[in-house]
């Protein structure tokens, strides 16, 4: 029986071995990442933030007043591609990177389908609960109204010519002055990607 286990778990080994040696870690955002001509993959998140990021800031739609930062909401961001994608991806890094300029701060206790972090609201309902010291729970008027809502929409559009097949994704997005319902900033940034189909499948 040992010897039996023995030799099962020499004959195993190397398939384990090969298995894990498959893996490894690349720059998320250099020529080693994955591309996938009708999908968007982390190099587009981030190449498309960091230039929507760029013009939203160099077009100075938001300063800060007095060293005190903007407050931003985030309004609905359409998928209007064929796949499901996790639009957070590409708010989020420009949250970060309007939040690290001092210019604007995200609202999380406003949001169109909802708060995105309900616990503002929830804190605030513990204002009837007796067991709650009703001093530590904040007072009516503290919630900041936002200022301005950051929306858009990223659209994909595929073109084939032979065994060549091309996606391009339009990532837009809109900078509403909630006082006037202005947009007073909009964008848009290309990605375009091109591949050869193979002679089985796609």
């Amino acid at each position: 029986m040992n010897k039996l286990l023995k030799c099962l778990t020499i004959t195993l080994l190397p398939i384990i071995t090969i298995g894990c040696a498959s893996a490894k870690y690349i720059d998320h955002n250099g020529s080693n990442s994955i591309v996938n001509v009708g999908q968007i993959n982390t190099q587009d998140w981030l190449h498309a933030a960091d230039q929507l990021t760029e013009s939203l800031m160099l077009s100075g739609a938001i300063q800060s007043v007095a060293g005190k930062p903007k407050v931003l909401m985030i309004g609905r961001i359409k998928n209007n591609t064929a796949t499901h994608i996790d639009t957070d991806s590409l708010m989020k890094k420009i949250r970060v990177a309007l939040n690290k300029s001092g210019r604007a701060l995200t609202t999380t206790a406003v949001g169109l389908d909802g708060p995105e972090d309900a616990s503002s609201k929830a804190v605030r309902e513990l204002r009837t609960d007796e067991e709650f010291n009703q001093t530590t729970i904040p007072g009516k008027g503290n919630l900041i109204s936002p200022d301005y809502s950051l929306s858009g929409k990223i659209i994909q559009n595929n073109a084939r010519a032979g065994r060549i097949k091309q996606s391009e994704f339009a990532f837009q997005l809109s900078l509403t002055d909630l006082k006037t319902g202005l947009a007073i900033w909009e964008e848009e940034k290309l990605i375009v990607k091109q591949g050869a189909r193979a002679s089985v499948g796609w």
